[in-house]
């Protein structure tokens, strides 16, 4: 399950490395919001309270943090007047912002952490491991926010990552976003989550990886990544209540994650639909990954006969099939066993109701009980 975030991390560096190539260089443009190749989209925590905004606040390629001006609306302190250029009045004088000391990014107007902080005269603590920007003006904002930067600092590194994240619920079909996280020893991680009617709720991860909910850019990406392909059922793998036969070729005409499961409509071989529900326990594209192949497995072992095909599209074995023809036939045994010597390999499978013995990796008998 490690692999699969890290898969998703993997996808994300590539397009920033991508990206680097094709940005402006160094000489020609810097590295500041407005031109950097990869801005990390950063959480905002205000007096130790998420600060959800449309427009985000992003570490550039600089390594200074720019919020977006439309953050000091809310301030009470601040008032802020837009036309061709930007007014900021606020209690510690009279600021003015247009292209020369501003950035234009994504049609919105940013400014550094540091010029933010000069307007408000609020403080701030911005936290690596979690993405997270921490910003206060009293006492008691600065213990709420030190409570969660304690607390994220015995969190396994692979988990640090979801503060201040945007997530999707799988059993409640529920938004929100992590405020808090909390490792209690034993492999147990809670991870407070803030719902987008300001109600939280506290889920449990297991060691490294969420099986109850994922990132919201995950959840997009299944949605939108894997429909309008063709893969190849593994009846093995899928549910007793899947209608689709081993190696079956389908088109995913749609997915979505709904009540816990991911759902799937598919488009079978012989033209019919069908909608399969997967459950889902971690990353959310992992069914598909276990339960389908990306590829036709034929395309794979061209050499092997037509009996050995007929016999795994119908789940069925026969003597003379090999190890790997009956575990693309059967799935995976219950159990097993092996006995080498200097001249053969005798090996012993074991399923429900019968007992699978391979000499030199070739099936030579069958035993059933």
């Amino acid at each position: 399950m490690r692999n699969s975030v890290r898969y998703f991390l993997g996808l994300f560096l590539v397009f920033a490395i991508f990206f680097s190539f094709v940005a402006p260089t160094d000489a020609a443009k810097g590295h500041d919001l407005a031109n950097s190749y990869a801005p990390q989209e950063t959480a905002v925590f205000i007096n130790g309270k998420i600060k959800v905004l449309k427009q985000k606040t992003y570490l550039a390629n600089d390594d200074n943090l720019y919020v977006p001006v439309r953050l000091l609306d809310d301030f009470d302190n601040v008032a802020v007047s837009y036309g061709k250029s930007i007014t900021v009045t606020s209690s510690t004088g009279n600021f003015f912002f247009d292209k020369k000391n501003s950035q234009i990014y994504k049609n919105s107007t940013y400014i550094t952490l540091k010029e933010f902080l000069s307007i408000t005269g609020y403080s701030a603590k911005y936290i690596s491991d979690g993405s997270s920007v921490f910003i206060w003006n009293n006492k008691n904002g600065q213990t709420k926010s030190n409570k969660i930067i304690n607390n994220l600092t015995k969190v396994p590194e692979e988990l640090k990552y979801y503060l201040g994240s945007k997530v999707f619920i799988y059993d409640t079909n529920k938004t929100g976003w992590v405020v808090d996280l909390k490792y209690s020893g034993f492999g147990l991680t809670y991870v407070t989550i803030q719902l987008n009617d300001g109600k939280t709720v506290e889920e449990t991860v297991f060691e490294i990886e969420p099986s109850s909910f994922c990132l919201y850019i995950q959840y997009e990406a299944v949605k939108a990544s894997f429909a309008g392909r063709y893969y190849w059922a593994n009846s093995n793998r899928l549910p007793y209540s899947s209608p689709l036969h081993n190696i079956e070729k389908v088109y995913f005409t749609s997915l979505d994650l709904k009540d816990g499961n991911l759902v799937i409509k598919v488009k079978r071989a012989n033209g019919n639909s069908a909608t399969l529900k997967l459950p889902l326990y971690g990353y959310p594209s992992s069914p598909i990954h276990d339960y389908f192949y990306s590829s036709n497995p034929k395309d794979s072992y061209p050499n092997w006969p037509k009996q050995v095909w007929d016999n795994i599209a119908n789940s069925k074995i026969s003597i003379g099939m090999t190890k790997e023809q009956v575990f693309m036939s059967w799935g995976a045994p219950d159990d097993t066993s092996t006995y080498r010597s200097s001249r053969s390999t005798s090996d012993s499978w074991y399923y429900s109701r019968d007992s699978l013995f391979f000499y030199n990796g070739v099936l030579e008998s069958i035993s059933s009980y």
